[in-house]
């Protein structure tokens, strides 16, 4: 039986080739608005959007991969588009401790009683649009649009 090459196989080393890359956040967001811009103005689902994204991204990059946590991270800020979230709520008696959608912390909504006391009513998140009350509010569905495509509809 012939000796293998060391150089040859990466595994001999200890070291394996690389199966993914996680892209720089500028090259995801880029890609994201030329994606809604460029094609199809409306998807109706987060993975339907990582699958459209990662595809473009795999043109340059082979080993480009998207996850949907960091994804939805990184489009809440983004000029141009909208992330649309659907809720379906479910008694939870257990206080969130991170927003459900982007990860970021989240801050008590109080209103104050006729007797002077101060009473949470639910949670708002500090970065989106996100917030609960005693029936936590679960996100269920992502949708990714163009701005304008959405204030299109409205009108």
């Amino acid at each position: 039986m012939p000796d293998r090459d060391d150089a040859a196989n990466p595994r001999a080393s200890g070291r394996s080739a690389p199966r993914y890359r996680h892209p720089r956040d500028e090259e995801i967001v880029r890609a994201a608005r030329r994606l809604v811009r460029g094609s199809k103005a409306t998807f109706g689902s987060q993975n339907e959007f990582r699958n459209a994204l990662t595809q473009y991204l795999r043109r340059e990059d082979p080993l480009a991969v998207v996850g949907g946590r960091r994804l939805r991270r990184l489009l809440i800020g983004v000029p141009g588009l909208r992330l649309s979230v659907h809720y379906t709520e479910h008694e939870d008696p257990t206080p969130l401790t991170a927003c459900p959608v982007c990860g970021a912390a989240l801050r008590p909504i109080r209103n104050q009683t006729l007797g002077g006391e101060l009473v949470v009513l639910g949670q708002r998140c500090t970065r989106c649009d996100y917030w609960t009350h005693r029936t936590r509010r679960i996100p269920t569905r992502y949708r990714i649009s163009s701005a304008r495509a959405e204030s299109r509809r409205i009108q």
